[in-house]
């Protein structure tokens, strides 16, 4: 192909070059010099002319007409073409020049940012004294008054971010950081852009207020957290859960049809946002009343795996019913979620549905009994992989008697001593540690 490009390529070049000689040779140019009103032509009679406005294009086009009037249509087609590849490399050209100058810039820019205020900033939001004047943090950090453009701004929510990293911005005491995005002029760029930006640029906007745990008014909040963009909904409800304290899981408890899709990285995204509670000491939502709403398998089967992160006890201990789900996706996650929580009551009930699940199902559960960690799971693990089919679930369990301790060692290698020659692969396969992971 790229042979074939190049031939096609030389040979509309070539026959380019053709046309342009041979219109250079047969058809006699015109000499235009500038006049007062516009371009001056002599006429073969030595008389003089003037054009301006739109008749020095409308004359360009009929001296092209003209001068391949005579010629067949591959000439002008190929003549064309060139002329089009030439404007479209020199718009390109322009294009990645001005791309080229403007990333230089942001980074200059960027860094002289950084390395003027980045560490004072640091300094602020560590220091003893949660509440600082306005005036203390622009002597702390040596702020210049000036008005900020627009992509400079752009640049300071980098900063915010980097900063944010270094203090708990879920803290509902931590002002400074706030008072130093207010005397940026930050907060008025952000609200302003809320009301009046594209949609684009309002996602990453709620995006980096949620990561600095900036304060909107209600107002905007209001209304993005009804806007008919799906991406600008969820990031503004996102925020919303957040930002709010009255009640900000609520958006869970709309009619279903209404809730939107959740994405992978959107429920990447809430994990993150649900840890950031934790650590402020908020509450988590309760999620019961939730998963008794939600109708998607798939998000219901991660908001299970979330309240084993960040629910109660007596939460973990309703995720039991679903051991016998329907749905083999609830189903696996419920399983999954007693060994995240490392649940103990769970290991008996386990057990007792394992014979009746599938062979992921009981993988699943495997690695939960696992990651408990009991030394009672290690006569389960003997009876799964002789009453199991499947070489992938008996391999898994040789793994975790593998990683039970001196009992589970003393166990597999019992099982080893009784092995036939062709599931002594199986075995080879965990005592490797090369390859003993339960995803080879």
């Amino acid at each position: 192909m790229k042979r074939v490009s190049l031939c096609l390529m030389g040979l509309v070049w070539a026959v380019a070059c053709f046309a342009i000689m041979a219109a250079r040779d047969t058809v006699p140019t015109t000499t235009l010099v500038p006049g007062q009103a516009g371009y001056e032509e002599y006429s073969p009679l030595h008389d003089t002319y003037q054009l301006w406005g739109w008749n020095i294009l409308r004359y360009y086009y009929f001296l092209y007409v003209h001068y391949f009037a005579e010629y067949p249509w591959v000439v002008r087609v190929a003549y064309m073409v060139i002329i089009f590849c030439c404007l479209a490399f020199l718009v390109l050209l322009v294009a990645m020049c001005v791309n080229v100058y403007l990333r230089r810039r942001n980074r200059k820019r960027l860094a002289k940012i950084r390395e003027k205020y980045l560490e004072p900033l640091k300094d602020v939001c560590y220091a003893e004294v949660e509440n600082l004047p306005t005036e203390e943090i622009k002597r702390r950090i040596g702020y210049e008054e000036r008005k900020w453009k627009k992509w400079e701004m752009r640049l300071w929510s980098q900063v915010f971010i980097e900063v944010s990293v270094f203090t708990n911005t879920m803290n509902p005491n931590l002002t400074n950081i706030q008072r130093v995005m207010r005397l940026v002029g930050f907060v008025d760029y952000v609200e302003r852009q809320l009301i009046y930006g594209k949609n684009r640029d309002k996602v990453k906007l709620l995006q980096t207020v949620r990561l600095t745990n900036m304060r909107l008014p209600n107002s905007i909040v209001a209304r993005l957290v009804n806007d008919k963009s799906l991406p600008l909904r969820k990031a503004a409800r996102l925020y919303h859960m957040v930002a709010s304290k009255e009640n900000p899981y609520d958006f869970f408890e709309e009619d279903t049809t209404r809730v939107p899709v959740f994405t992978t990285w959107d429920m990447m995204e809430l994990h993150e946002i649900f840890s950031r509670i934790n650590e402020a000491n908020r509450p988590t939502p309760r999620f019961v009343p939730i998963l008794q709403k939600i109708e998607n398998p798939e998000f219901r089967a991660f908001l299970m795996c979330e309240t084993a992160w960040w629910g109660t006890d007596s939460e973990v201990r309703y995720l039991m019913r679903y051991f016998d789900d329907d749905n083999f996706t609830v189903r696996r996650a419920a399983f999954a979620c007693m060994g995240i929580r490392k649940f103990a009551e769970a290991e008996k009930p386990m057990q007792d549905v394992f014979y009746k699940q599938t062979e992921n199902q009981r993988r699943t559960i495997l690695r939960a009994c696992l990651a408990i960690g009991s030394w009672r799971n290690v006569p389960f693990f003997v009876e799964a992989y002789n009453s199991s089919t499947a070489d992938f679930t008996r391999r898994t369990a040789l793994r975790c008697l593998w990683a039970s301790g001196a009992q589970g060692h003393a166990a597999f290698h019992r099982l080893l001593a009784k092995a036939n020659p062709e599931d002594k692969v199986l075995f080879d396969h965990v005592e490797c540690e090369l390859i003993n992971h339960d995803a080879l």
